[in-house]
């Protein structure tokens, strides 16, 4: 059995709400994106010790593709959204190195015939199981597969902690962590129960604190649970929160954390508690729409049940926690006006972070089979994939821009960030509070921060300035810290969140000022998907 080089690459994301990248340059320290790939540490972690493993992100930092030469097996993943990126890498390096070149993750699972040509080893699905198997054979020098697909689902128990060591957290506003896979719903956009089944399969709370204790050992502050959903299974959930409030408790409140849930977590007390207690500074809901027939439509059942979506936002709120949701346009039941509805619920809610999105129709999706069958699939638009019902395609993108300008308004945008602590009393207890309590700062502690103020600002203000905004924009936000902030006295937001909000503001107005898709553009062909789609309903799942 021979040493084998083993290399993992997570490619460069296109210009998006995912990358931040406008504001990142701005925030503390030397961020260069906001989460390593979740994917790849543990990927790593397969590798046995007697090989050597690397891991390059592309947004942290560049690929040396001369140094790659001496390597024997190089792995890629990504999205759709990065997939001109990946064409690119797999060229470079069919032309420049000698290596077995291996790809997985989500986009190949659903265009496999797209690599042809591209890659000699492709795996789709979860490779939790399939990974190590190609490797322990490829280094006795036995016979490969071209194509690996697990035969069941990975048994969360078993999987072992990330290879976090071979990232530097300095350059990630966090980490990613992941708890569970998979998600009881049904919504008809999504691949979630395609690639990871409706039963929620998780980890021990021993597996969550030992990978904790890794991460706190390289310096990382902040963690983002990267579920499908947290609350899939609600009893377990409630468990580890347990066991991560005396985590926290223990360490002296080291980190903290956030996570993407189900608005029912509205109806869950005892967990929202326990988030709290646990220092979970936001959630991340998928709303989608205020319409109870467009969520009908697309079988997202859970955000019509019970009282009001309004009403399960206000008791996550109550508990001090942040709401950031994602929203959807152009559902068969949207007509023009919805863009005024999603947009008077948004500020309503007072939702800082609203990521509206035009509906994707998702190779191995029911959506996607059935706008098939309908004949409603596209293949000329990067923005829209499918032709709207209800209004035209011009209506659906004019209206999903505008919408997008009128929610990061300075004004409107800091509005919604402020309404939570001028709406809710116990949230502005809570939020300003936080569990684990406040401590004094040093004299140092205090210079320190007074320096990274005005690095932060200074940074913004360059920002700015690049692109001719400073004159309005530096305007609009010292207005709205004297309307906004000020009054919040002794609550109020302390001047380096206050400018950080400020950058991640700048973020999504650039964006929101620009003709593209919020997603970054995706341009994934109809032809293309008409070839992934039998394969990939066929397949299941997402490495």
């Amino acid at each position: 059995m021979r040493r084998l080089k083993v290399c993992l690459i997570n490619p460069r994301f296109e210009i998006s709400f995912f990358g931040m990248q406008h504001a990142l340059p701005i925030l503390p320290g030397e961020r260069k994106a906001m989460m390593p790939p979740g994917s790849l540490p543990l990927l790593a972690a397969l590798v046995p010790p007697e090989h050597e493993v690397t891991i390059i992100d592309e947004n942290a930092e560049e690929i040396d593709f001369e140094r790659l030469r001496s390597y024997d097996v190089i792995g890629l993943t990504g999205m759709i959204v990065q997939r001109q990126r990946m064409d690119e890498i797999l060229r470079t390096l069919r032309e420049t190195t000698n290596a077995l070149l291996c790809v997985g993750g989500p986009y190949v699972t659903v265009d496999e015939t797209h690599f042809d040509g591209l890659c000699d080893v492709v795996f789709l699905g979860e490779a939790d199981e399939t990974w190590g198997v190609f490797i322990a054979d490829y280094a006795a020098g036995r016979p490969t597969e071209r194509r690996y697909k697990q035969a069941e689902p990975t048994n969360m128990e078993t999987v072992p902690c990330p290879r976090y060591d071979l990232l530097d957290p300095k350059h990630y506003v966090s980490v990613a962590m992941q708890f569970s896979r998979g998600c009881p719903f049904l919504c008809e956009f999504c691949d979630i129960i395609v690639i990871f089944g409706r039963k929620p399969r998780l980890k021990k709370a021993a597996q969550i604190t030992a990978e904790l204790d890794r991460l706190k050992a390289l310096g990382t502050r902040a963690v983002f649970f990267v579920d499908d959903n947290f609350i899939g299974n609600k009893k377990l959930a409630a468990a580890m929160l347990r066991e991560l409030v005396d985590w926290q408790v223990a360490n002296g409140y080291p980190m903290t954390f956030s996570t993407e849930a189900s608005i029912n977590l509205g109806d869950e007390p005892e967990i929202l508690d326990l988030l709290w207690k646990a220092n979970f500074r936001s959630v991340f809901i998928g709303i989608e729409s205020p319409r109870p027939e467009s969520l009908l439509e697309t079988k997202k059942v859970q955000n019509v049940r019970g009282d009001s979506i309004d009403a399960k936002l206000d008791r996550v709120r109550d508990a001090g926690i942040v709401v950031q949701a994602g929203f959807i346009v152009g559902f068969d039941n949207d007509d023009a006006r919805v863009f005024d509805e999603q947009f008077n619920f948004i500020q309503r809610n007072a939702i800082g972070i609203s990521v509206v999105s035009i509906l994707s129709p998702i190779p191995s999706t029911p959506l996607y089979e059935r706008l098939e069958k309908e004949g409603r699939l596209i293949d000329d638009d990067d923005m829209v994939w499918f032709q709207p019902k209800a209004m035209s395609l011009d209506e659906l993108k004019q209206g999903y821009m505008d919408l997008n300008r009128r929610l990061f308004d300075p004004d409107a945008f800091f509005e919604r960030i402020y309404g939570n602590l001028s709406r809710s009393p116990s949230f502005r207890q809570r939020y300003v509070e936080r569990a684990g309590g406040r401590r004094t700062p040093t004299l140092g502690q205090r210079l320190a921060y007074g320096k990274m103020v005005g690095s932060v600002t200074w940074r913004l203000g360059k920002a700015l300035a690049a692109k001719g905004w400073l004159g309005k924009l530096s305007v609009a936000y010292a207005r709205i810290y004297w309307t906004y902030n000020a009054p919040h006295r002794p609550d109020r937001l302390p001047l380096l969140d206050f400018v950080s909000m400020c950058a991640r503001h700048w973020h999504h107005f650039v964006l929101s000022n620009e003709t593209v898709s919020y997603w970054g553009r995706a341009g994934f062909k109809r032809d293309e998907m008409a070839e992934a789609a039998p394969r990939q309903l066929a397949a299941g799942a997402e490495a």
